[in-house]
C-alpha cells in the first residue's frame, strides 16, 4: 500500500514539473525545463469552423506567435489563403460564445481593406501597451494564461464577415 501511494504521488509531482510554466510576480513568463509544450511558441489554424456563426469558406490560415526578449513582447505572423477584403485582425478571448478583442494586429481603418491574399497578411510585434484593456488583461502574462487555459483566439474579419471570416484557437506548440 505504501509503495503504491509513493508511486502515485511521484507520478503526480513529476507530471506537474514536466508540464509546468511559471509566471513570475513581475509578469514575466518563464519556462520550466523539461516541459511538454514549447513555452514561448504558439500557433493557430484558422478556418470558418470557430466563427460565430460557423462559416463555410475556402479561406484558411495559420498564425504563429513567439514570446521574445524579456517575455514582455510577442512576435506574430499571420498567413492566409483564399481570403479577400480583410479589415481587421485581432487576438481575442472567449470561454464559449462571444469573443472579446484583446489586441488589434491589423486595422482596416489605418491600413485600408486588402485585396485577395494568399500569403502573409500581417506580421509584427506587440506588447502589453497594445492591449485594449478589456477583461483586465494588462500584462503579457495575462494573455499567456489565457492561451494556456485554451481561451485565446485569432480572428480575421472581412467586409462580408465583420464578426470573423476565419478564426483559430491559439495553442502552445509541441517541441519538434
Amino acid at each position: 500500500m505504501y509503495r503504491q501511494n509513493f508511486v502515485a504521488i511521484t507520478l503526480v509531482i513529476t507530471t506537474i514539473f514536466v508540464t509546468s510554466t511559471v509566471i513570475t510576480s513581475q509578469g514575466q513568463y518563464v519556462a520550466v525545463q523539461g516541459q511538454q509544450p514549447n513555452a514561448s511558441q504558439f500557433s493557430a489554424n484558422l478556418t470558418g469552423d470557430l466563427t460565430f456563426p460557423p462559416t463555410v469558406t475556402n479561406a484558411t490560415g495559420t498564425a504563429e506567435f513567439t514570446v521574445v526578449g524579456d517575455g514582455n513582447t510577442m512576435r506574430y505572423n499571420i498567413d492566409t489563403k483564399n481570403i479577400d477584403k480583410v479589415n481587421d485582425v485581432y487576438v481575442s478571448a472567449s470561454s464559449g460564445g462571444r469573443y472579446v478583442d484583446l489586441v488589434q494586429l491589423r486595422s482596416g481603418v489605418n491600413e485600408g481593406v486588402t485585396g485577395p491574399i494568399s500569403g502573409t497578411l500581417v506580421e509584427d510585434n506587440f506588447t502589453a501597451s497594445d492591449f485594449t484593456g478589456r477583461l483586465n488583461i494588462d500584462q503579457m502574462s495575462d494573455l499567456l494564461k489565457l492561451i494556456l487555459d485554451g481561451n485565446a483566439y485569432v480572428k480575421v474579419l472581412t467586409t462580408d464577415a465583420p464578426l470573423g471570416k476565419i478564426v483559430g484557437k491559439i495553442t502552445p506548440n509541441l517541441p519538434s
